[in-house]
């Protein structure tokens, strides 16, 4: 490698980098080095054991100049550098300092530079990195060129999630460097930019317009919290979970777990001191090949505190850049949509034998809007925004123990006969609350009250129909395309009380889902169901009713295709029916007879 001080100079792509493992210029015991080489990166690993530090009052830790990081960690008291092991899983908290020796190092007398940073799935959870190294007082940085082999460790931080760490897991990234001058001068970034824009606006129709560049200190990036791309849901603010969360994993937990969706009010949003969240660029933002970028983390023209903790940009990257916030600012300062919010470094390199996407691991190209971490599930910015109708709706719910103290059954449908429990189960039912169906279809600790009806036709046969396959139209994806024989849904929100089930029955039954072309009865309680097939049996609580009718039955809503009455006997003697039938049909379909029995009973 070149030591030249005034030579121009570049970031390490790919092939360089696999170079300086080749030549033992950089060292790691890991044996899979091809899948750590990114584009113009590497992602060290951490090792089977760590320290737990208290450092204060000395301050952060680091080396000194002439010293390793093992012989400083041995300098202080022991009470201050607890050791553990990773084997099994460790668990790293909020408000602590930990030091992992990573598996590689690097020889110092090549000349070269290095610079680390998170790497982006773990910036979007606040977990703060710093490459510490032997000989080296600074952070996230080696640069001296002297006759020795460093030795990598990695400070950690977590400041808004508890996570669990492992053997071999990757937390940074690491970014080489040869000779001065790597960042390209604004006359050099407007000449690229001539040549293929960096950033792009949407246009009215959805197309992509190239942005005119702005540059001062680097190229300018603004914030957008208009929510148009997605369903108005324009940022992430951390929620204080203490449930960890285990970095080995990959779309294993629900965001909204850990993460309030944010929403913008008049054209901007407020963020409190010391509050984390993650916003999103108004610029959609290309990075040539031959090209990277940097997010700076602090910058004059946003708010006062990092802007992300990840803020590295591969070579080939498509999409919005994310912005993981913290506000350090004395009072809540408000974000306008628009607004200039940092900078980007443009990096020279050469061109790399591999580029960002999918043939190389990567989680996030061509992302939009403020995306969740690698560790959470597909994020359904259109379900947070509640933009699907029968989500953004209140419902009556009842304590889960209460409701299931009605009943003898742990599950199942269980028949009510007698006629002053159907009074006492409506009575209770009708003393519950009334909460957002959107924040309670997780909640098992309460239960969503459904009236539900199955409908009797003549010669022995039961009314029958396709659930809807759009959400726009049925609201829960759950169920999309199955077949149904139960008609109903939530009560529309009233005052919880006498009438809710009734009022509610009507409107969904009769003036809403479907309309009687011949004479029909009253539907009468027949009796309660409860199910945990799935997870969106277990937030409901059936009531189950019952009735006749003479004549055609049509669907007046979008929520279900018709198909008619269909003979109960063709039912049972279908081998499809289990695979074809929602849960609560499917429980039903066995008990025809006697849900038949016991509503004519009731009418006679």
């Amino acid at each position: 490698m070149d030591n030249q001080p005034n030579l121009r100079g570049h970031c390490l792509v790919s092939q360089e980098i696999r170079s300086l493992i080749d030549h033992g210029i950089f060292v790691s015991s890991e044996k899979n080095l091809e899948k750590r080489i990114q584009p113009s990166s590497f992602e060290p690993a951490i090792g089977d054991e760590v320290f737990i530090l208290d450092t204060d009052p000395e301050g952060l830790f680091r080396a000194q100049e002439n010293d390793t990081i093992y012989s400083t960690l041995l300098k202080l008291p022991w009470r201050k550098r607890r050791k553990a092991s990773t084997s099994d899983g460790f668990e790293i908290k909020t408000g602590h300092t930990y030091l992992f020796p990573l598996e590689e190092r690097v020889n110092l007398s090549s000349g070269l530079r290095i610079k680390a940073s998170p790497k982006s799935s773990c910036g979007r959870l606040f977990l703060n990195t710093r490459l510490v190294a032997d000989f080296h007082s600074s952070l996230n940085e080696v640069y001296r060129n002297i006759p020795e082999v460093a030795k990598l460790w990695l400070l950690v931080q977590p400041l808004a999630f508890d996570c669990i760490t492992r053997p071999g897991l990757s937390l940074n990234q690491i970014r080489f460097f040869q000779g001065r001058d790597v960042i390209l001068s604004e006359s050099e970034v407007l000449a690229e930019y001539s040549k293929q824009p960096f950033l792009y606006l949407i246009g009215d129709k959805d197309q992509l317009i190239p942005k005119d560049p702005t540059l001062f200190e680097g190229l300018r990036i603004c914030l957008d919290i208009s929510g148009k791309r997605t369903s108005g849901i324009v940022g992430l603010m951390a929620r204080n979970n203490p449930l960890p969360i285990d970095l080995s994993k990959t779309e294993t937990y629900d965001a909204e777990d850990y993460f309030e969706p944010m929403t913008c009010k008049e054209g901007t949003i407020s963020l409190a001191p010391k509050q984390h969240c993650l916003l999103s660029s108004k610029e959609i933002i290309y990075v040539p090949p031959h090209l990277n970028m940097e997010l700076r983390d602090h910058s004059h023209t946003g708010i006062n505190g990092p802007l992300h903790f990840a803020g590295f940009i591969d070579n080939g990257f498509e999409g919005d850049v994310v912005f993981e916030v913290r506000s350090d600012e004395v009072s809540t300062v408000i974000l306008r949509d628009g607004m200039p919010i940092s900078t980007l470094d443009v990096y020279r390199c050469n061109l790399p034998d591999r580029v960002y996407g999918e043939k190389v691991g990567s989680h996030y190209m061509k992302q939009i809007g403020p995306r969740p971490a690698k560790y959470f599930k597909p994020f359904d910015f259109k379900r947070a925004g509640r933009e699907y109708q029968k989500l953004d709706k209140e419902v009556i719910v009842e304590d889960a123990n209460i409701l299931r103290a009605l009943r003898i059954q742990k599950e199942g449908f269980e028949p009510i006969i007698d006629k002053e429990q159907r009074k006492k189960i409506i009575e209770i039912v009708e003393k519950g609350f009334f909460q957002s169906r959107y924040d309670c279809e997780q909640d098992e600790l309460i239960l969503q009250t459904i009236p539900y009806v199955v409908v009797f036709g003549e010669n022995n046969t039961v009314f029958s129909y396709v659930r809807a396959s759009d959400i726009k139209d049925y609201g829960d994806k759950r169920l999309f395309g199955k077949h149904s024989i139960g008609l109903g849904g939530h009560p529309k929100m009233t005052i919880a009380g006498p009438e809710t089930i009734k009022q509610g029955l009507e409107r969904e039954v009769f003036k809403e889902e479907v309309e009687f072309l011949g004479e029909y009865t009253s539907p009468v309680l027949v009796g309660t169901l409860f199910c945990t097939d799935k997870d969106v049996d277990r937030v409901h609580f059936g009531l189950i009713y019952a009735m006749n009718s003479k004549g055609e039955v049509k669907h007046k809503e979008k929520s279900g295709t018709s198909l008619g009455f269909l003979p109960i006997s063709d039912l049972r003697s279908d081998p499809l029916m289990p695979q074809k039938y929602e849960t609560w049909s499917r429980v039903l379909v066995p008990h025809l007879d006697t849900i038949k029995l016991i509503c004519n009973k009731s009418l006679e």
